[in-house]
């Protein structure tokens, strides 16, 4: 569920009050987890604030645009060290859970294009017996 609001109402929570009427302003959780979201903020550093419902909203944004995977082996099968050692690659500088899974895609996207490289030599090598590459 995405929470739509203005610019100017963004500046007022940013700032914590209002201008116009000198009165204070206190995001509500809806509106304070779709901000982080949209800055990237994880929900474990919203977590800092003490607004747990906040950040249980933004938790479930995080799954529920996280890439689906139903189907797919775990990191294509790999061994739990080797998944291990991936994702601690991905921590080496911070990055939002949003960044990590766009170069975890990236990465895929890289690694099935060179496979269906490969594919497409091989089947070329057999369509053509007795010919070498």
């Amino acid at each position: 569920m995405e929470t739509k609001f203005s610019g100017s109402r963004w500046r007022q929570i940013e700032r914590g009050w209002r201008k116009d009427s000198d009165t204070p302003v206190v995001a509500p959780d809806q509106t304070l987890a779709q901000m982080c979201f949209s800055l990237g903020i994880s929900a474990d550093r919203l977590a800092e604030t003490g607004r747990d419902t906040a950040v249980e909203i933004l938790r479930e944004m995080e799954r529920s645009k996280a890439p689906a995977l139903d189907g797919a082996p775990e990191l294509a099968g790999l061994e739990e060290w080797q998944q291990k050692v991936i994702l601690n690659a991905l921590d080496e500088r911070p990055r939002s859970g949003r960044e990590k899974a766009l170069l975890l895609r990236t990465l895929a996207a890289k690694v099935e294009a060179e496979a269906a490289k490969e594919q497409t030599v091989e089947e070329e090598q057999r369509q053509a017996p007795g010919r070498s590459a």
